[in-house]
C-alpha cells in the first residue's frame, strides 16, 4: 500500500466517524492542524509528507449491570502509516484503576492485532470497546473496599512536579494543547517551546498523569 492510499484511507475513516458521530460528546478531532495536512497531502501528489499524527477522542457510553453509566474514552493516534501499522489506542476511565487500565489496553491492543493489521479499525476498535470494557469496570467495582477508597483519596493529595523534555516543540497548535490542558487539569507550570522543548507542570498527582497520557499522544 502505497503512502497516499494510506492516507487516503484515513480521510475516508476519518469522515466515516464523523458522520456516524456528529456530536462533539462522542467524536472530537483533537488537532485539525494534523487533518488539514493529510488533506492537503492526498489532494496534491507532490506534497510532502504530513509531520503530524491525526489525533482524535471517541467517547463510549455502554450499560453495565452495576452502575448507571459509565464513560470509556478512547484517546486515538493514527500513524502516517496506518492502517498498515495499528492505530495509538488509549481507554480511559473513572472508574479503572491503573492495572485494569493497562490490562484493558492490552487486550484491546491484542484484539488489533489478531483481528484489523492491515485494514481500518477504528470502528472494530469502538466496538471492543463497547462489547467489552464493561467487564473491567465491574471487576474493578467488586474489588473496592475502603481501604481501595481510601489509597485513592490519598493518592488526590499527593503534589506532584513533572518535568518533561522533547526533541523540539514548535506547533502553535499543540503548544495550544498544552496550555489549554493545564489549565483544565487546574496545573501551573510553564511551557518553552524550541529545540529542545521543555514542559513543567505541577499540581494533584492524578492531574499530572492525565496530563502526561494526553502529551504522549502530541507528536511534537
Amino acid at each position: 500500500m502505497t503512502n497516499q492510499e494510506e492516507a487516503e484511507i484515513q480521510i475516508s475513516e476519518l469522515d466515516l466517524l464523523s458522520s456516524m458521530f456528529p456530536y462533539e460528546d462522542e467524536f472530537i478531532v483533537t488537532d485539525q492542524l494534523a487533518v488539514a495536512e493529510l488533506k492537503h497531502y492526498v489532494e496534491n501528489e507532490s506534497a510532502e509528507m504530513p509531520s503530524s499524527k491525526v489525533q482524535f477522542i471517541l467517547n463510549v457510553k455502554p450499560e453495565i449491570s452495576n452502575a448507571s453509566m459509565v464513560e470509556f474514552s478512547m484517546a486515538c493516534a493514527l500513524p502516517l502509516k496506518y492502517p498498515t501499522v495499528l492505530p495509538e489506542i488509549t481507554v480511559r476511565s473513572s472508574l479503572l484503576s491503573r492495572s485494569q487500565q493497562i490490562h484493558l489496553n492490552s487486550d484491546l491492543k491484542t484484539y488489533l492485532m489478531q483481528n484489523c493489521s492491515g485494514e481500518p479499525c477504528m470502528l472494530s476498535a469502538r466496538e471492543w470497546v463497547k462489547d467489552h470494557a464493561a467487564a473491567y469496570i465491574d471487576k474493578e467495582l467488586s474489588s473496592s473496599s475502603v481501604t481501595t477508597s481510601n489509597a485513592v483519596q490519598s493518592e488526590d493529595i499527593t503534589f506532584t512536579r513533572l518535568w518533561i523534555y522533547s526533541h523540539h516543540i514548535y506547533n502553535k497548535q499543540k503548544r495550544k494543547n498544552i496550555i489549554d490542558w493545564a489549565k483544565e487539569l487546574s496545573l501551573s507550570g510553564f511551557c518553552m517551546p524550541g529545540k529542545p522543548g521543555v514542559v513543567c507542570v505541577e499540581g494533584l498527582q492524578t492531574s499530572c498523569e492525565e496530563f502526561w497520557s494526553r502529551l504522549v499522544f502530541l507528536s511534537t
